[in-house]
């Protein structure tokens, strides 16, 4: 008798395979190899993936499922798969069917991405039917979550609806060997999207001068040194000439921004490298089809206007990130400012009602188009510390990649995020997909874009929580939307400390095994003991919240808010506390940047304890060295002087004398490590009074806080440690902590497809009600 092998025994096998498989060319790349196999059935979308049924010949079903495995799309991404051999159903030819809207799981939804070069030849060849066409796109590149209605994806779903093909696109469509077969967005100057150019009043700017693009045009208005608003991919963008000082000062006044440093567009890699010190990991990111915004180090003497990058070393670099941009910047050929289509503190526009109301008076023309967005998708913004990529602006490009993935069974939970770089996630059947970057929820326009990502999101999830996972300050804006949908739901509000949030987020990213040393260093976040928390250490579990063990000693911050604004506040706090050290250098620092009729102020208040809280924030302790190494003034945006101090560390030569480091003190207070900074702030004094440069001066404080997390990692015999934070943006920081870990064999994990800052507490909070959930 002779054996059967499975592979000679399989005629007929259903495949259902979940992940990021819509939008990225799976179903006509399964039909391909269908066709190759020579078998029969079909291929669909459903809503957490594909189903795929095939049969023939024995074994070639078997052989089929292998080589789909082993040839995916680029940008298909596979989490899950589940074969069942079954009997043929004896179907005539393989068919892509239409989608099935019922069957159940967790919609997986691709981002938007930058056109593919084949795509951008297309453009720039005059015999082509796209030529100057700055909707092109195909099954590699182009809009995906910012035109998404409803999963699967399908045309039908999508803002692209109204557009109906014209023959030739449907030909396109239907043609097995062309990379268009299936894309969903597919269009063409006859039946497409189209773009013009405004005046701010609506009416529209007319042909003339030459020009025979709307592309052109703008160009012709950026050399004159005015500002357009551009109607991208995910919403509005100010432009400005970025080498045109005049025109930079104007727009942050319109924009109302005062410090933050831009981001400029180049044309091209070599205009990129012109501009800044690249790494191959950075060039790869700004080739890739994420096409983020990437900081990297400035050359000097450059063609920037000085109110560009304002005081940081970096540069926010970006190449085109759609049809639009390249064939904007074909024609531009210069470093151009790109920057959010939005007022201070107001969500991103994404119509052209919108934005010739709330842009009236920032932009000078408005190039627009017809194509709906769906929902504002901001640029992303990364950073390379160490060789590894960390994300700064979680957005275009990622989002909404799933960030995490649990087990099946975990609790359904929506998790509403911080007050600030506000994210949304929700975890639904172990998958966390988290919404894209939000900004800070301190306007009724930025609340209300914020309540309706929560509902769109959600509906498009198919999503209803068994908790809502919110921060447990109790004012935090998104508390009042946690209650009402709490009420709807018949659901309980599970509040999440700030800091714990912050490392169980990197720690969930990561795939963290515990126990672990989590360390949560950023500005402010209210702690469970009523003060202001921002320089914790947590001891992690496998259950349970993370049990906070040591933070630095805390200090007053005389004004509260006011402290963060302005950093003399800060020094002048410690200073206070540094009296019976006899702190000269740095009270003749106080003496010359605060008049004295303030800082009496400031010391009676400190007194009196009047809006005084207790912080042991590590933020404003940066500040406060900032100031003392010579930072003046108000801080012009969140982390100015922390963000200028680092600069001041990483000028030392590398070859120098060796910065040294000052000494912490560690002793037990109510409980808990207390670190005490204060010997830290003599050896400063001493170094002012001595004469050393700013500059070592940064350097010393630097390498004094990576001796620190090793030296409290070692106090808990700990060595693994997962960090959380705003101060981990500090790439010189991030680099000394990973040079650390290495020499003392220690596992770091960081913070890197998920930001650092408060962009990331929503996928913490995630992870905590998951970890403390009752049922």
């Amino acid at each position: 008798m002779s054996t059967i092998t499975i592979e000679q025994a399989v005629s007929a096998l259903k495949i259902d395979i979940t992940g990021m498989v819509q939008g990225v060319g799976f179903r006509p790349h399964v039909y391909r190899l269908a066709s190759r196999f020579g078998l029969k059935g079909f291929v669909r979308n459903t809503e957490s993936g594909v189903e795929i049924r095939v049969e023939g010949d024995a074994g070639d079903a078997e052989r089929f499922f292998a080589e789909l495995m082993e040839s995916l799309p680029e940008h298909a991404r596979v989490y899950g798969t589940e074969q069942t051999v079954c009997e043929p159903a004896g179907y005539e030819e393989f068919l892509i069917l239409e989608s099935d809207p019922a069957s159940g799981g967790v919609p997986i939804m691709l981002p938007d991405l930058a056109p593919c070069p084949e795509c951008l030849r297309e453009m720039r060849d005059p015999s082509s039917r796209r030529y100057h066409y700055p909707f092109t796109n195909c099954t590699h590149c182009g809009p995906r979550y910012s035109i998404i209605e409803s999963m699967p994806y399908d045309r039908s779903g999508t803002s692209m609806k109204g557009f109906r093909m014209c023959p030739e696109c449907m030909k396109e469509y239907q043609d097995m060997g062309d990379r268009r077969f299936h894309a969903q967005p597919i269009a063409c100057p006859e039946c497409g999207p189209s773009m013009k150019v405004l005046f701010s009043d609506g009416s529209e700017l007319g042909f003339g001068h030459g020009f025979d693009t709307p592309a052109a045009q703008v160009a012709w208005v950026l050399a004159d040194g005015l500002i357009v608003a551009l109607m991208g991919v995910g919403g509005f963008q100010l432009l400005a000439d970025a080498a045109s000082e005049g025109a930079v000062r104007r727009l942050r006044k319109l924009k109302g921004r005062d410090a933050k440093p831009f981001a400029v567009m180049v044309p091209d890699m070599a205009a990129a490298e012109a501009l800044c010190h690249l790494t191959e990991e950075e060039k790869r990111l700004l080739a890739s089809p994420e096409a983020p915004i990437v900081l990297a180090v400035k050359r000097k003497n450059v063609d920037l206007a000085p109110s560009v990058c304002m005081f940081s070393r970096f540069a926010g670099i970006m190449l085109p990130s759609s049809p639009v941009h390249a064939l904007l910047m074909d024609m531009w050929r210069k470093p151009l400012v790109v920057t959010s289509g939005n007022l201070s503190g107001e969500p991103l526009c994404i119509s052209v009602e919108e934005a010739l109301q709330k842009l009236e008076n920032a932009a000078d023309v408005f190039f627009v188009h017809d194509r709906p967005i769906v929902r504002p998708v901001d640029d992303s913004v990364v950073r390379v510390a160490g060789g590894r990529t960390m994300m700064v602006r979680r957005a275009r490009g990622y989002a909404p990649r799933p960030v995490w993935r649990t087990a099946p069974e975990a609790p359904k939970v929506l998790a509403l995020g911080s007050g600030l770089k506000n994210t949304v996630c929700w975890l639904k059947d172990g998958v966390a997909v988290m919404s894209q970057h939000l900004g800070d929820l301190d306007s009724a326009a930025a609340l209300h874009a914020f309540e309706r990502t929560v509902e769109v999101l959600g509906s498009t999830l198919k999503a209803v929580p068994d908790v809502i996972a919110v921060d447990a300050h109790p004012d935090n804006p998104t508390a009042t939307l946690a209650r009402r949908l709490a009420r709807e739901w018949g659901v309980s509000v599970f509040p999440v400390q700030h800091h714990q949030a912050h490392v169980l987020a990197c720690a969930a990213e990561n795939g963290t095994p515990f126990p672990a040393l989590g360390v949560a260093w950023d500005g402010t976040g209210f702690g469970t003991d009523g003060t202001v928390w921002g320089g914790e250490f947590f001891i992690m579990e496998e259950q349970g919240a993370p049990k906070r063990v040591a933070r630095i000693r805390p200090f007053l911050l005389p004004g509260g808010d006011e402290a963060v604004k302005e950093p003399a506040r800060c020094a002048c706090a410690l200073a206070r506390q540094m009296a019976e050290w006899r702190p000269d250098g740095l009270l003749r620092r106080l003496e010359h940047g605060i008049p004295p009729r303030k800082r009496q102020a400031l010391e009676t208040m400190m007194e009196r304890h009047v809006h005084c809280p207790a912080t042991s924030s590590m933020g404003r302790l940066f500040d406060a060295v900032a100031f003392w190494c010579g930072f003046d003034g108000a801080a012009g945006c969140e982390g100015h002087a922390a963000m200028v101090l680092e600069s001041w560390a990483a000028s030392l030569p590398e070859d120098g004398p060796e910065g040294d480091s000052y000494e912490w003190v560690m002793h037990e207070e109510g409980g808990l490590l207390e670190l005490d900074w204060r010997p830290v702030l003599k050896a400063l004094n001493d170094d002012l009074l001595a004469g050393v440069s700013r500059c070592r001066i940064a350097r010393k404080f630097h390498e004094s806080l990576v001796n620190l997390v090793f030296d409290v990692a070692e106090r808990f015999s700990q060595d693994r440690l997962v960090l959380g934070g705003g101060c981990f943006q500090n790439a010189f920081l991030l680099e000394g902590l990973m040079g650390m870990a290495q020499s003392r064999a220690c596992v770091l994990s960081l913070p890197q497809r998920v930001p650092c800052n408060d962009g990331g507490i929503s996928l913490g909070q995630a992870a905590a009600a998951v970890r403390q959930w009752k049922g």
